[in-house]
């Protein structure tokens, strides 16, 4: 098994584990939402700031769960992603491959900040007084509306829906159905970043569930995809080729 074979079947299983992970998070998330009655309102932050340390240990192995399955597996999947079809078109291979690189590290970025620092506010807001719980509500919630709907809500699942739309376009000659699915993954992952831009959340809301629960799937049947039918990497000479 030369280099490029042995990555494929990395990123393959990579894919494939992820999937399995993303799972777990999406329990944790429903989970988390049951406990304050599926709130999605503004009063969401000040909610999940009440479920004390158990709540702010959840949140954090969530959040942790959450980076290990959307965004840092998807790296090697990327970059095989890169190497399998950029002969094809190099220009905008690179463009989609930018993309995609910029969600997992935004993506990566956003959970890591939410794990640093949400959970010891919500330690600190079971042990405030009264006077000190609105300081605290105040940066618990600033900092889960710059990632929820900056970081995550409009760039991420901008880049996101680039890469996976530009992933889709350029497969459509080899992988049909997948990249049919792809597109519409990219296109709802677009939409929905547009919702967040205009203000529009019930659309937002409802494209970035389809979203999130439809990104594992495409994670798998890539990954099971690539285990049954391995794809011949091209040797034209692409960048970073010595």
């Amino acid at each position: 098994m030369n280099s490029h074979q042995s990555f494929q079947r990395f990123a393959a299983l990579v894919a494939i584990i992820s999937s399995t992970l993303a799972l777990g998070s999406i329990v944790h998330v429903v989970s988390g939402m049951a406990a304050i009655d599926f709130n999605t309102d503004v009063t969401f932050w000040l909610s999940s700031l009440s479920t004390g340390a158990d709540g702010a240990r959840l949140l954090r192995w969530g959040l942790i769960l959450d980076m290990l399955s959307y965004y840092l597996p998807l790296l090697p999947v990327a970059l095989f992603l890169w190497r399998w079809i950029v002969p094809r078109n190099p220009d905008w291979v690179l463009f989609y491959t930018s993309c995609g690189l910029g969600h997992i590290l935004i993506g990566t970025i956003g959970a890591v900040i939410l794990a640093a620092v949400h959970p010891p506010l919500i330690s600190a807001y079971a042990q405030a007084s009264v006077e000190q719980r609105p300081v605290l509500e105040t940066v618990f919630s600033a900092i889960g509306n710059m990632v929820f709907g900056g970081m995550w809500g409009i760039l991420d699942t901008l880049l996101v829906g680039i890469w996976f739309l530009g992933i889709g376009l350029l497969l459509q000659g080899e992988r049909r159905l997948f990249s049919i699915f792809s597109i519409v993954l990219g296109i709802s992952a677009l939409l929905s970043s547009l919702g967040v831009i205009l203000g529009i959340e019930a659309i937002a809301f409802f494209l970035g569930v389809i979203y999130g629960l439809l990104a594992p799937v495409w994670a798998l049947w890539l990954g099971i995809d690539l285990l049954r039918k391995p794809v011949q990497i091209e040797t034209t000479r692409v960048a970073g080729d010595s």
